[in-house]
């Protein structure tokens, strides 16, 4: 009996230990069947990270007041409204806008100045030299805000300030998306940025698009049996799938007896967008390596490659398939004489939402690029390149209030403005059922960058365009085409890590 006591009496003794070891966070004071110190503790970490709505926030100081203008050079000749806006029109997206501008200059102590010069790709010269112009003398402009490639092609100049050496800027936040951020952060630098900041972002990413009433037209072929939505749950929505739906429908509308845009296809697409099934494939034509530079990724100059290109070559030279290189080839699928069309997701709203007569304004469908096969683990979401990335000017009066400026801006923006576009514009107002809001889901949340299309221009295009040109020329001869790209492909690393060194 004396043993029995001893042993009740030693394991007594134990369990409050066990107790400890097995819940190592709770709190020294906290006794036992006391839950109310966890439960605050619980609450207060909750109301610290997330507002009353579940959107994250951010970790700038409540209050700061720089006392400054912050001066943006941005290009005027963007798609969609992103900036600023005059006033308050009751539009949903110009006030959000309009509001997470006023609440930024207000938390910050800044004020807005813009400076506006066209940027886009066959404009930017005028920005580059206004940019280059002020680096060298005035040092006027603080951030630089135009399209996508022109950031990175200014960091190699030496223009752009480190954002992950500022004090404000905070890469791990939702509001800059990691594929983004950690693509483009070499050897602890990042020069740009892009996310939530910019609406352009969601509305540049390209998917498919199908007329729901033409689809209807074909049910009787096997092979529109399921509609592409389900063929995306299924795992069965490939670049196979897909060209075999296409390939074979044309009818000589306009009695031309040649094909043109006046006739009906299985397909159209302006051919910049060509890109895209390159990244729905997976494939980046610029990779990391382990010792924290960048090399030409092994899918991009392997049989991936090859057999990706081969499948979309043979599908744009098919009857079905009708390319341009004008956009003035979506008027065929807004005219609903094309079951589908790969293109950017603006296309439903017409540019600035200014109730242009070209967008969809039919019932229409919406999924992901189609995968390379089923073995492919997830979608791929091209960009098309006219999104702004934003940077700080080495050269800025203030880099931290400036980089405190993005910080605020991407924060503001990814509870305001982005729900505006995004939740109540894209997947509703221009939605066609709950089905297509699951599948912008799908696009948005496989979202793929490319070093090698950002920084194109030091690979000679090559990176952003080698897939493209190969699949409407020669696809068979990719491989014969990509060695012939080895010398300018290694000047490209070499001129684009020169930039991350030291």
């Amino acid at each position: 009996m004396k043993k029995i006591i001893s042993l009740l009496f030693a394991l007594l003794m134990i369990l409050p230990l066990a107790a400890a070891c097995g819940n190592p966070d709770t709190p020294e004071d906290t006794q036992p069947g006391d839950t109310s110190a966890s439960a605050d503790t619980a609450e207060v970490t909750e109301k610290s990270l997330y507002d009353e709505d579940g959107y994250r926030l951010d970790s700038l100081p409540e209050k700061l007041d720089f006392g400054t203008d912050i001066t943006t050079l941005m290009w005027n000749d963007y798609s969609m409204k992103e900036f600023y806006v005059e006033e308050d029109s009751g539009n949903i997206i110009d006030s959000a806008i309009y509001s997470r501008n006023v609440q930024v200059e207000e938390r910050l102590g800044i004020k807005f100045v813009w400076v506006e010069a066209a940027g886009s790709s066959g404009t930017n010269d005028e920005f580059t030299t206004k940019a280059d112009a002020d680096y060298k003398s005035d040092h006027l402009f603080d951030v630089y805000a135009t399209y996508s490639r022109t950031p990175p092609a200014l960091a190699l100049k030496g223009y752009c300030a480190n954002l992950l050496s500022t004090k404000y800027f905070d890469i791990e936040k939702p509001w800059w998306p990691e594929a983004l951020t950690k693509e483009c952060t070499i050897k602890n630098k990042l020069y740009f940025a892009s996310g939530d900041i910019s609406t352009n972002l969601l509305w540049m990413m390209i998917a498919t698009f199908y007329n729901r009433a033409l689809f209807e037209n074909y049910r009787d072929n096997p092979l529109f049996a399921k509609t592409p939505e389900q063929l995306v749950k299924e795992n069965a929505w490939t670049m196979e799938t897909m060209f075999g739906m296409c390939k074979d429908i044309y009818v000589d509308t306009d009695a031309s007896n040649s094909r043109s845009a006046g006739d009906t296809f299985g397909m159209v697409i302006f051919e910049t967008n060509i890109d895209a099934f390159q990244t729905a494939a997976g494939i980046t034509s610029v990779s990391k390596t382990a010792d924290g530079g960048i090399t030409i990724s092994d899918d991009f100059k392997g049989q991936r490659a090859l057999e990706a290109c081969e499948l979309t070559g043979n599908f744009l030279s098919s009857t079905g398939c009708y390319h341009t290189n004008s956009t003035s080839v979506r008027n065929v699928f807004f005219e609903e004489r094309a079951v589908f069309i790969t293109d950017r997701c603006f296309i439903v709203a017409g540019k600035d939402n200014a109730g242009s007569t070209k967008k969809i304004e039919f019932a229409y469908g919406i999924v992901p690029q189609p995968k390379f096969n089923a073995d492919q683990e997830n979608f791929g979401t091209n960009m098309g390149h006219p999104f702004t990335m934003y940077a700080v000017s080495s050269a800025s009066h203030d880099i931290e209030a400036s980089a405190a400026m993005l910080e605020a801006m991407g924060s503001a923006s990814y509870r305001m403005v982005t729900p505006a576009v995004f939740e109540t514009t894209m997947k509703v107002r221009y939605a066609d059922g709950a089905e297509v809001a699951e599948m912008y889901d799908i696009i948005r949340n496989n979202v793929s960058f490319d070093i090698g299309r950002l920084y194109a221009e030091a690979f000679g295009n090559s990176t952003a365009n080698l897939f493209r040109t190969s699949a409407l020329s020669n696809p068979s001869a990719y491989a014969t085409t990509f060695r012939t790209k080895t010398a300018v492909f290694n000047k490209g690393i070499e001129t684009v890590m020169a930039a991350f060194e030291g």
